[in-house]
């Protein structure tokens, strides 16, 4: 790793091994593209008059793209993350607050958007989908071209047995001073190579700027030039370095740590007037470690070098990958990696030319042939244009349809079939529908197992790409948790996290569990929605919090729209009226106060939250001998006479049987435990009576049975009680409003008696008046 020249020479090996590889890919991605099935010398030698495509690849991994794009991006988050640290009853809320924050960094990101889209169609084609951290704190890495990541031969995935890989990588003037001229750059950084490979950049581009080189002479239209497009390093045609960025594993000896170290070399081809020889090192160029320590001299062929430092300590904090390998050799190796890309190419290419002939044939059929005797004949025959009802020189003959040649229809029809049943075969990597048989499907549940049939390659293939994503997604959350990071996005997701109350020191990778969010379905939209249909029909089975998660995904899978699924479904549930009113409701009935049921609630809602306050008291009860009070017996006992009125209201729809059975179930369920309660407490009766007679005194079957007696003739009178006094202050309010409309009537009566003492008197003094 110190000898440049060795490592320039070791890159050439891995691109010339990787060629033949590479032309197998440009042919699959010229397919996929909509390219021309013949070449041009092929078109020019075979006399090909028709060279199209029929776009049937095309389609085929448009299809795969979608497929891939709505199994990752469909839900509303990329990753969930869940703590097992800090207070129990905190950690969900924390666990919320975390992953809607470092998913908004990832959602809101058009450049993440688009490096996962360029995962997804490198993976369709080839099988894989790489990308690159740009650095120690970036949080979000960028897409590789599979050809600008360099491997070595028999390397098997999870890169167990890899000790050294290149990247490809291109910096541009404004790129390479963009990382080379902070304030705190990297100490590895071989700065007279740098200074040199920026003066070879604007040199290049001077001979490339036109008439802009007498710019370079005036200060003042430099400046403008600087603001208008950053000089000469950005346009369309500015020059750039092209490098081996390269990455080899190091054991530690006890005083170095294991890990990979970095070294970036140009690529001789590509710059070869900047390569070779060795720049005199000032002072100032010196590499030094944080305590001042001089470290290896660097060489000058390195642009960069990190000398024995090691950059990461795994291959993943440094690259990404995803893989959707379908080949069937194991162990699998990350060069024989095969993507649907390779499955589809041979038949889409062969249907292709048979579809280019096929159209040849067809044109041949409409154009019109003669037979002539001689050459004097072709040229009255090239004169000729036909009319209705013309007359035709009996030297030149039309050729009729039985004497020309015809293709094999019947074969032509019979290779199209198989060509395109091997395409179909193939495409239900992508599809998702099962092949019709005309008859009709027995159940859902069959059409369901033809889809998940059809989708058995899609399923292996995702399965994969998921699993190798959850690695790219833990390191993201690794590099947003990063105290001190220069990557503004993880600096603004730590302040948000805190400002919120999530603790300090919470925010480490050891206290959360990454997991990637998968669709149900795989990203087959048709197989997601009967898979949420036969989900929905579950929900009366579920418990409360499931449900939610049930009816949210059906939401999603009819909408297509994970924040509206979010708003009418949320993910914390908010407390109702209905819920809150029996929460306060259960106090009462537990001191054995009867409450009227109320209509316009949630039957359901007022039910099941009764019969979860009835479980939780038992509970406790069982666990402090379960035994319990009179008091308690006599509270559950009313309680469950209010959740019964609820059920009760409920059973009136049809449609809700299941639910009734289900709140019915385990109300007799903690109904029975209220009983045994009241023997226990019956027996442990007898047992103090029988000791406070001395044992000489009632039958203990006797006492039994007074202490039964007693008991109900307890709760018969607190019910009765209880009664009473309901109807004792319905009595009281009826007698209050009967006082207020007597009140009012009398009120009335009065006004009555003055309105009629007034027109009296007017009467009578109108009546004095006229006499």
């Amino acid at each position: 790793m110190d000898d440049a020249r060795t490592l320039d020479q070791i890159a050439y090996d891995l691109v010339l091994g990787d060629f033949p590889r590479s032309i197998q890919r440009a042919l699959i991605n010229a397919s996929a593209n909509g390219e021309k099935p013949y070449t041009e010398k092929e078109q020019e030698e075979s006399k090909v008059k028709i060279n199209v495509s029929d776009l049937t690849m095309l389609r085929l991994c448009q299809q795969a793209r979608l497929q891939y794009t709505n199994a990752f991006l469909g839900q509303g988050r990329y990753f969930s993350a869940q703590t097992d640290m800090g207070p129990v009853h905190k950690r969900s809320e924390y666990s919320g607050i975390v992953a809607k924050e470092a998913n908004a960094v990832y959602k809101e990101s058009i450049d993440y958007y688009e490096t996962m889209q360029a995962k997804f169609g490198s993976l369709v084609l080839h099988g894989i989908g790489p990308a690159v951290y740009p650095n120690a704190d970036a949080v979000m890495p960028n897409a590789l071209g599979v050809e600008d990541v360099l491997i070595p031969g028999r390397t098997i995935l999870g890169f167990k047995n890899l000790t050294i890989f290149m990247l490809r990588q291109t910096f541009t003037s404004r790129e390479l001073k963009e990382m080379t001229r902070r304030t705190k750059r990297d100490p590895g950084w071989n700065m007279p190579l740098v200074r040199r490979c920026e003066e070879w950049l604007d040199s290049e581009m001077m001979t490339m700027s036109g008439d802009n080189w007498t710019d370079l002479w005036s200060p003042e239209k430099w400046e403008e030039r600087l603001m208008e497009d950053a000089g000469l390093g950005v346009g369309d045609e500015s020059p750039a370095i092209r490098c081996f960025d390269i990455y080899g594993y190091v054991e530690g000896d006890g005083k170095q740590s294991s890990g990979w170290i970095r070294r970036i070399i140009l690529d001789s081809w590509s710059t070869p007037s900047i390569t070779g020889g060795r720049v005199t090192m000032d002072r100032n160029d010196k590499m030094t470690d944080k305590g001042g320590k001089s470290l290896a001299p660097r060489r000058e062929d390195f642009l960069f070098s990190s000398g024995d430092r090691v950059v990461a300590e795994n291959w993943n904090q440094i690259v990404t990958f995803q893989f959707a390998d379908l080949s069937a050799v194991t162990p699998r190796r990350y060069h024989s990696v095969r993507g649907l890309g390779k499955m589809e190419y041979a038949a889409c290419h062969l249907k292709n030319r048979q579809w280019c002939k096929q159209n040849e044939a067809m044109f041949e059929t409409m154009l019109q042939m003669f037979k002539v005797k001689s050459m004097d004949d072709v040229q009255r025959a090239m004169k000729y244009e036909l009319a209705n009802m013309m007359v035709v020189d009996d030297s030149i003959t039309p050729v009729p349809a039985a004497e020309r040649w015809k293709p094999n229809l019947n074969l032509i029809e019979y290779v199209s079939g198989v060509n395109q049943q091997v395409i179909e075969d193939n495409s239900r990597y992508t599809t998702g529908q099962p092949h019709q048989t005309g008859k009709e499907r027995e159940s859902n549940f069959q059409r369901m197992a033809d889809i998940q049939q059809v989708n058995a390659l899609v399923s292996a293939g995702l399965n994969q790409a998921y699993q190798y994503q959850v690695f790219e997604y833990r390191e993201n959350f690794r590099r947003l948790l990063k105290a001190n990071s220069k990557d503004p996005l993880a600096r603004q997701f730590r302040a948000n996290c805190l400002r919120q109350g999530v603790p300090e020191k919470l925010l480490v990778p050891e206290a959360w569990e990454i997991q990637s969010e998968r669709m149900i379905g795989g990203g087959n939209s048709t197989l997601e929605m009967m898979t949420a249909q036969q989900l929905l029909a579950l929900v009366p089975q579920l418990d409360p919090e499931p449900q939610r998660v049930v009816r949210r995904q059906y939401v999603m899978a009819l909408t297509k729209n994970p924040a509206l699924a979010t708003e009418l479904v949320p993910e914390t549930p908010v407390v109702s009226g209905s819920i809150h009113d029996s929460e306060i409701v259960f106090g009462t009935l537990m001191g054995g106060n009867m409450v009227t049921p109320k209509s316009g609630l949630n039957a359901q809602e007022v039910a099941g939250t009764i019969i979860k306050l009835m479980g939780a008291r038992v509970k406790r009860i069982m666990q402090s001998g379960g035994v319990g009070t009179p008091a308690d017996v006599l509270g559950l006992q009313t309680a469950a006479q209010y959740a019964a009125a609820y059920i009760q209201m409920l059973a009136q729809d049809e449609n809700e049987k299941q639910v009734v059975k289900k709140l019915g179930d385990a109300l007799g369920k903690l109904m029975n435990l209220v009983k045994a309660m009241a023997q226990r407490q019956q027996q442990a009766a007898q047992a103090a009576q029988q000791k406070g007679n001395g044992n000489g005194g009632i039958d203990p079957k006797d006492a039994a049975k007074i202490a039964a007696t007693t008991a109900t003739a307890k709760a018969k009178m607190g019910l009765a009680q209880q009664s009473h006094a309901q109807k004792t202050a319905q009595r009281q309010i009826q007698f209050e409003q009967g006082l207020r409309q007597d009140a009012q009537k009398h009120k009335a009566e009065i006004a009555k008696v003055d309105l009629e003492a007034a027109a009296n008197i007017r009467r009578g003094g109108m009546k004095s008046f006229e006499e």
